[in-house]
């Protein structure tokens, strides 16, 4: 009798280690959606624990003043607690320009100790992250998107880009559609059997750099 007291008392232990391995309770699996507010695109966004921040649980990239799209997933336990925090990961988008510096570029990551906002376990569809300008990070723990009348963010609505930042994307964009203008009427001039392929071409650019419209 003694025996199997024993076997059962050491099997009890055995499935408590197990429970506290796991972290306990019942966890939540929200995806993952970042958000950026800034004129700067980000290569990685993560989210990871407090106890393992170099362990991602979920990423995705993001462009400049967009939002990411839908990873899977981010452990958090089924109900909230006071001074939860978690580990928001960035690295920045790339600054190269051309494919030589590309290949020397390394650019660090940076870890962000963010506080996780309040939550009720039938409201946590996704973990938003927001990027915010000079460098600030805010979590969000929410079914509803940022632009609904029900999202509990601080910070509201989806990012709006900048007159500064249209502009810059508007030269960028007529630049590179003038300059194969260019090298198409060129390739035209030639007047040689594979100069006629350049016709069509140059009529798509032109038609794209009407709809471009006027510089904002």
């Amino acid at each position: 009798m003694k025996k199997w007291r024993y076997l059962l008392s050491v099997t009890l232990v055995l499935l408590l280690c197990a429970c506290s391995s796991l972290g306990g309770g019942i966890k939540l699996g929200p995806s993952l959606t970042a958000v950026n507010y800034t004129d700067w695109p980000f290569d990685w966004v993560g989210v990871a624990t407090v106890d393992e921040p170099d362990k991602a649980m979920a990423a995705e990239g993001v462009e400049a003043f967009g939002a990411s799209g839908i990873m899977c997933c981010v452990s958090l336990p089924a109900k909230w607690q006071p001074g939860m925090q978690l580990v928001v990961q960035t690295i920045d988008g790339t600054r190269a320009k051309n494919s030589a510096e590309w290949s020397k570029e390394t650019l660090p990551l940076i870890l962000h100790r963010v506080d996780v906002p309040p939550y009720k376990p039938e409201d946590a569809g996704t973990v938003w992250v927001q990027l915010l300008p000079g460098g600030k990070v805010k979590l969000v723990v929410s079914s509803y998107s940022p632009n609904h009348a029900l999202w509990p963010g601080e910070v509201k609505g989806w990012p709006v880009p900048t007159v500064e930042y249209r502009r810059k994307i508007w030269d960028r964009d007529m630049k590179l559609l003038t300059d194969d203008l260019e090298d198409f009427e060129k390739a035209l001039l030639r007047r040689d059997a594979e100069a006629e392929k350049f016709r069509a071409a140059i009529e798509i650019v032109k038609r794209r750099i009407s709809l471009m419209g006027a510089r904002p």
